[in-house]
């Protein structure tokens, strides 16, 4: 067994026990004054922070899928991460991408280092495409790999439409100094 071990998070539908978020559903409410960065965006993601349980990230990505397949590299990677404390599901569903059927993330769980779900946090990425280009601007900036949101992992019937990023993967890093965690890129297949 190995003394590196990964920390997983997996969506679970008609969970109960240990929720940390959920994939899909309203923008959390303490995001609605976003709104003029969040503008262009769909609500995809929130979820506890593996290394600190006072803390969660969202994610939006932009309406435009075309925006998205553009600039899906740092440091012009459109995917937006935020950081906050704990906020209930708001009303407001403009942000709300309606193909998604809103289901609970479990987590986390301590699992060998080879193994990934949905959420993981990791040592190293599990890339689809390993390439140096997607890590040499977040390198010498100073972020280092942080965690991975897999599609790999969806479970059937989460989704009534299109894949959201192309039945890939998007890296999230996070800064050395600052703690300050970034989309890095994402990868399709």
């Amino acid at each position: 067994m190995s003394l590196i071990m990964n920390v997983i998070a997996k969506i679970i539908k008609d969970a109960q026990g240990d929720i940390i978020g959920r994939v899909g559903g309203n923008i959390p409410s303490c995001l609605l004054i976003k709104e003029k960065e969040i503008k262009e965006y769909y609500f995809y993601v929130t979820f506890q922070n593996p290394d600190n349980k006072e803390e969660y990230i969202s994610i939006f990505v932009p309406k435009s899928y075309n925006e998205m397949i553009g600039n899906s590299i740092y440091p012009s990677c459109s995917i937006k991460v935020f950081t906050h404390q704990f906020s209930g599901e708001s009303d407001n569903w403009e942000y709300t991408i309606t193909h998604i059927n809103k289901t609970p993330i479990v987590g986390f769980s301590r699992v060998e280092s080879r193994e990934f779900n949905f959420i993981t946090k990791s040592d190293s990425p599990y890339l689809i495409q390993d390439e140096d280009h997607y890590s040499e601007a977040l390198e010498k900036d100073e972020y280092i790999f942080f965690a991975q949101i897999d599609e790999d992992y969806y479970p059937e019937n989460l989704l009534n439409g299109n894949y959201i990023f192309g039945y890939g993967a998007l890296y999230l890093y996070k800064h050395r100094k600052t703690g300050e965690i970034v989309a890095g890129f994402f990868q399709y297949s």
